[in-house]
């Protein structure tokens, strides 16, 4: 994954089939992609490698904004 250069909280990863958006901010770590088999799998390689996370489905509010 990239880090951008315009925000060092956001990171990407573009393939073929899109682009996967992975957003930290404090101990919340925001997924999103066109594809759920990139998803899968970067939530796998999280789980497995580094952190002990927590899968609470679809994003619905983020810092206080609906997300629709």
């Amino acid at each position: 994954m990239t880090r951008s250069e315009a925000d060092h909280s956001v990171f990407y990863h573009h393939s073929s089939v899109g682009c996967i958006f992975l957003v930290v901010y404090v101990d919340d770590i925001v997924l999103t992609d066109s594809d759920h088999d990139d998803i899968s799998q970067v939530k796998q390689h999280l789980c497995q490698q580094h952190f002990e996370t927590k899968d609470l489905g679809k994003l619905k509010y983020f810092l206080g904004i609906e997300v629709a």
